[in-house]
């Protein structure tokens, strides 16, 4: 058994994420309930759990603050969350997996094998994965959400081929032919994907490396990705591009 700690600020959160796990993961023991920072802390020091749930926003601040309060404590992570734009910095973490609220069943049952892998594979006294290039396809499943004038958009980040500014506006290019505009310059989009296997190769354009199809030498470069769309590479911009394409190509 896995002794585990709830940490969330919302009571039914933890209702409903402890009500998954009694229907879904018999080897999960909850041992503890934390609604803060402040509690939170002492209780993974009395408790010494093997895992902990956690989400991002608390009342009294982030919950990434737990983990830097909880220094030299050994337990494995799985963030749960309604932000999505936390998943990178989420993983760069560590963390074993990162649930997008509400919790589905399945990925809850997929984190938890996720993490007896990793405590095995820890007590084993081999390294456990790094946040980098290793688990970057592990990322690109992951969800995220884009506010638009219209609502909400849940898309997966292996889905998003490119973006590109539009004024004080970006595009952002789907799979499946779609795009959708948001009220985000291209810099703001950069910086909630870093980590996730995005280069931004021009000043306008932000594309997805796992989408590139081929790329042809002339000017500063012409990048063409999966749905057959053509991105310019300005020059300034094309050694970076060139060697992150191949650092991905050596970690696939």
């Amino acid at each position: 058994m896995l002794k585990t700690i709830i940490i969330d600020d919302e009571s039914r959160a933890r209702s409903a994420l402890k009500q998954e796990i009694q229907l879904n993961c018999p080897d999960i023991d909850i041992v503890g309930e934390a609604d803060s920072i402040a509690t939170a802390v002492p209780l993974i020091k009395q408790l010494s759990p093997d895992l902990i749930f956690l989400d991002i926003q608390l009342s009294d601040g982030l919950g990434f603050t737990i983990l830097e309060q909880s220094d030299g404590q050994d337990f494995a992570i799985v963030f749960t969350t309604a932000y999505s734009e936390y998943a990178i910095k989420a993983f760069k973490t560590s963390a074993v997996d990162y649930l997008l609220k509400p919790i589905d069943s399945s990925e809850l049952i997929q984190a938890i094998e996720k993490v007896k892998v990793a405590l095995q594979t820890r007590h084993t006294g081999s390294p456990l994965p790094q946040p980098n290039a290793a688990n970057l396809h592990t990322v690109q499943q992951k969800k995220i959400i884009l506010h638009t004038s219209e609502g909400l958009h849940v898309i997966q980040i292996a889905d998003i081929i490119r973006c590109n500014s539009y004024g004080n506006y970006s595009f952002v290019f789907l799979r499946d032919g779609s795009k959708i505009l948001l009220a985000k310059i291209l810099k703001e989009i950069e910086e909630s994907l870093e980590g996730a296997g995005f280069e931004r190769v021009h000043h306008s354009h932000l594309i997805n490396l796992n989408h590139v199809k081929s790329f042809r030498n002339k000017e500063g470069g012409m990048v063409i990705m999966s749905d057959g769309s053509e991105v310019p590479v300005s020059m300034r911009k094309k050694s970076a591009f060139l060697d992150h394409l191949n650092a991905l190509n050596g970690a696939s």
